[in-house]
């Protein structure tokens, strides 16, 4: 059960069971609470930075590159760069205070494997650019988890890029991001909307799938490591110590930091104790990655089809982000125009 005291707080409790990375960009907050492993982040993340008065230096250094390079990117947008650029900025800024990965998400709006390796290239030359001495392997790329993402996951891992598959709430997906080369994958324990409609209820969380999946990977050997996310308990947070990884949100690792347990209480609780196995029926290979159709019939089918629909509704949170953050950048051009 571990070589730690018997009395702690959870989040240190955690950090003896599973990877902790913080699912934020707030640099003051991994100084705070870290030292963490990874730093997470998408669309709406990178919004709701840029719109911080103390980001204001970052984002008028976003526009200004977005500006000297645009030509070397043709059918680009302006705004679409930009925003490459500010997250890449941002994942940069938080880096020293994490110990290995940072996160950037591909554009949630594209939908072709092609445009989405040249986004995630993109990305890694922008990374480059911006700090040469930066090590790529140190970047994760964060894909969606469709056909078309886990394809662009597939010809990535080839070019030595990582990657994770994101909103993923089906076994399936999973499957198939094994297959491709994932170096993560983010299963959702809540609907995304959970996390900006707080009167949303979407049922509770499905904690089990990352146990499975978990057991699913070690039984076959693939090296794609579960990196739990979407957590919004301190229950939810017991049952899953143990995973390989979890992504937490400010206000929970607050909570976490300041809770304080006992292990035999909290060990009893997770669903990655050693004597809690999954029957072997439901750990059988299967394969879908030369199976576009197969993997498409499995994936609508899996829990009624409501895995499905939550990948999507969380895709189109992660759009709405982008357009916004777009938007933003676009009024501030303006504005900054305007001034001259």
């Amino acid at each position: 059960m571990g070589s730690y005291p018997e009395k702690t707080n959870m989040l240190q409790y955690l950090r003896t069971k599973s990877k902790v990375d913080c699912d934020s960009l707030d640099v003051p907050l991994a100084k705070e609470l870290g030292p963490f492993v990874d730093s997470t982040s998408n669309q709406a993340d990178a919004y709701l930075e840029l719109v911080l008065p103390h980001r204001a230096d970052l984002f008028k250094q976003s526009i200004a590159l977005a500006h000297e390079i645009h030509g070397e990117y043709p059918g680009v947008a302006f705004e679409e760069l930009t925003l490459e650029i500010a997250m890449v900025m941002l994942g940069l800024a938080i880096a020293p205070y994490i110990t290995e990965s940072i996160h950037i998400m591909t554009n949630p709006t594209l939908t072709s494997t092609r445009t989405i390796v040249e986004n995630a290239q993109r990305i890694s030359a922008l990374t480059s650019r911006i700090s040469p001495s930066f090590p790529l392997s140190r970047v994760c790329i964060k894909v969606v988890s469709t056909w078309e993402g886990l394809q662009a996951c597939r010809e990535l891992s080839a070019l030595n890029i990582n990657t994770l598959a994101t909103t993923l709430y089906t076994f399936e997906q999973a499957v198939l991001a094994a297959e491709c080369g994932c170096m993560y994958i983010a299963p959702f324990v809540h609907e995304l909307k959970a996390f900006f409609d707080e009167k949303y209820d979407d049922g509770g969380a499905n904690l089990l799938l990352c146990h499975e999946i978990q057991q699913y990977y070690r039984k076959h050997e693939y090296s794609t490591k579960v990196k739990a996310a979407g957590l919004l308990s301190l229950d939810e947070a017991k049952a899953l110590a143990g995973v390989a990884t979890m992504t937490i949100a400010p206000d929970l690792l607050r909570i976490l930091a300041t809770t304080e347990i006992e292990e035999k209480d909290v060990y009893r609780l997770s669903l990655f104790r050693e004597d809690n196995m999954i029957e072997e029926k439901k750990l059988e290979r299967k394969t879908y990655v030369e199976d576009e159709q197969g993997w498409r019939q499995a994936y609508a089918e899996a829990y009624d089809g409501k895995g499905q629909w939550k990948t999507i509704e969380a895709i189109g949170v992660f759009q709405e982000y982008q357009l916004k953050a777009e938007r933003l950048i676009l009024e501030t051009e303006r504005g900054s125009r305007s001034h001259d």
